[in-house]
């Protein structure tokens, strides 16, 4: 059999984030704060899934929509410079999508979202060729690429599935504060994907749980094979039909955390593809999180770089096919 193209495709969002240096968590009301210096960075859930993917040795794809305006430039350039294969869409009707990421010392975030020119992306703008040519294709930032909405998902996620790639999912929060006829529309892709990637109020909120157990419990139900939880400092969880894996985190400054997550989830499937164990897919995810979020900046690690900073590498075995 031929060598895939690629070993992983992120289909998503294209957004430019604007960071401020984390900010000490204040009182409620009006506040003026200074910093030294806004970030610009590239970001959204796919952007980062692809750029950390390829920064860790995987051949990266990505297909998104940007804006014929310098943030959409600049996000061309990244992944240009950061080795990702990218098939972009360019609107002419809107700009490209950016967020303001308020972060704060804690960890914790305002996250302030012009989806923009994502809301642009159709099924049609992804090639079959891309689909049938990778070994896992990730879907995410679900809510600001609101064409992909409920059935077109389902069919890109049913279709590589059929073509033998693994898939996987991360929705991130959403910020219509979870209607019923939104949740279904995500529940509805479930059955076509093998691992669903979120936070605990992610999950809970899907599921319609307020126990992460019994959420879990409920998308494996839905037909999810892995429901991979984030959980900060804490670490992260693999729930499968099996059981639960926990595996701790790593403690680190928090100075960068927008986009942990979606870095975390590239390492996840490169350590998947890779053929490592659950608890050692996890703690792989888990440096990779923790490297993002020390490091604003050279926020996507390399190999190399995990195992220097926390003795964690890709070893456990030989990958697997690309139907498993």
């Amino acid at each position: 059999m031929a060598r895939p193209r690629f070993d992983a495709v992120a289909v998503g969002d294209a957004i430019l984030d604007i960071v401020n240096p984390p900010l000490r968590p204040g009182a409620g009301g009006d506040r003026q704060s200074r910093v030294e210096r806004f970030a610009y960075l590239p970001g959204g859930n796919a952007t980062n899934f692809a750029l950390a993917f390829a920064a860790l040795g995987g051949r990266a794809g990505l297909v998104a929509s940007i804006g014929e305006d310098w943030a959409g430039d600049g996000l061309r350039l990244a992944y240009r410079s950061g080795r990702v294969e990218a098939r972009i869409r360019r609107s002419r009707t809107h700009g490209t999508g950016t967020t303001v990421a308020v972060t704060f010392s804690d960890g914790t975030r305002h996250l302030i979202t012009a989806p923009g020119a994502n809301a642009d992306l159709r099924l049609a703008h992804v090639p079959e060729g891309w689909i049938s040519g990778t070994r896992h294709l990730h879907r995410a930032g679900y809510w600001w690429t609101s064409g992909l909405f409920g059935g077109p998902t389902v069919r890109l996620l049913k279709t590589a599935k059929r073509a033998g790639a693994t898939t996987s999912l991360d929705i991130s929060t959403d910020p219509e504060g979870w209607p019923l006829a939104r949740r279904k529309l995500v529940l509805a892709a479930l059955p076509h994907c093998d691992v669903f990637f979120g936070n605990e109020e992610e999950v809970a909120r899907l599921a319609g749980r307020s126990s992460i157990d019994e959420a879990a419990s409920v998308l494996l139900r839905k037909g999810v094979r892995e429901v991979v939880l984030h959980q900060g400092r804490k670490g992260s969880t693999l729930f499968t039909a099996r059981g639960a894996t926990r595996v701790p985190g790593f403690r680190v400054p928090s100075m960068n955390p927008t986009g942990c997550g979606d870095v975390f989830n590239a390492a996840y499937v490169r350590a998947s593809i890779a053929g490592c164990s659950p608890r050692g897919r996890l703690r792989f995810a888990n440096a990779a999180g923790a490297w993002h979020l020390e490091s604003p900046d050279r926020p996507y690690p390399r190999q190399r770089d995990l195992k220097a900073r926390f003795d964690v590498g890709l070893g456990g075995g030989p990958a697997p096919s690309r139907a498993t």
